[in-house]
Formats: C-alpha cells, structure tokens, sequence
C-alpha cells in the first residue's frame, strides 16, 4: 500500500514538473491544450445527439405514424446472437477434445518419466562399474 502511495505520489511530483517546464516562445501550455480538448470533445458529442434528434424528427415528419423498426439492428443482433452460439459451439467442442486428450497424454508423460529414470539409474550403475 504505502509502495502504491510512493508510486502516485512520484508519477505526480513528475508531471507537475513537466507541466512547470517554461514553455518556448509560441507554444501553448499543456495544461491549455488537454483543456481545449476536453471542452472539444464535450461540444462534439453534444452535436452528435443533438443531430441524432433531429434525424428522427426528421424521420417522423417524413413518414408520421408509427416509427419504424429497425429492422436492420435487430437483423445485426440475431445474427451476432447466431455467431455467439456458434462460437460457444466450437469453443464447447474444443474443450471436450481437449479434455480427451489430456488423460493419455498424462498418462504417456508419466510413462516417459519412468523410463528416463530407469535410464538415469542404468546409466548410473553401468558408470560405477
């Protein structure tokens, strides 16, 4: 915990001295720039829901009654919902061949350590004779 404090505490004794370094002669002041950014970015998604509304009024003054459904979202989820099944499937599969295929090849792996310990023992004797 106190490892984790030093470590914060280091990262912002770091970035406020690159945030004090004097900026040259024309450039903006980092702490400007993110700010500029944050207020653009705030703007930006506030005109994109704000066009949003106004395609939909736009789509029931053209067409009153009923909205219509999205056919082609709903079209998109059930066919990522076929994909999702598909891949359960074959991950499903996947793992019970796995599965299968673990016990012998423990098994074998055990055999293969016997028969390098036999080895080593063999080796042993015949080298002491």
């Amino acid at each position: 915990m106190a490892a984790r404090l030093e470590r914060a505490r280091g990262a912002l004794a770091a970035l406020e001295a690159a945030l004090a370094l004097e900026e040259e002669e024309g450039d903006v002041p980092a702490v400007v720039l993110v700010e500029h950014q944050m207020d653009t970015r705030r703007k930006q998604k506030l005109l994109l829901s704000q066009l949003r509304v106004l395609k939909l009024l736009l789509g029931v003054i053209e067409s009153p009654g009923l909205p219509p459904a999205p056919t082609s979202l709903r079209e998109a989820a059930a066919a990522a919902r076929g994909r999702w099944r598909e891949l359960k499937a074959r991950y499903g599969e996947a793992l019970g061949a796995l599965g299968g295929a673990v016990p012998p090849a423990l098994a074998q792996l055990a055999r293969g350590q016997r028969l390098l310990q036999r080895g080593k023992a063999a080796l042993g004797a015949r080298l002491e004779q």
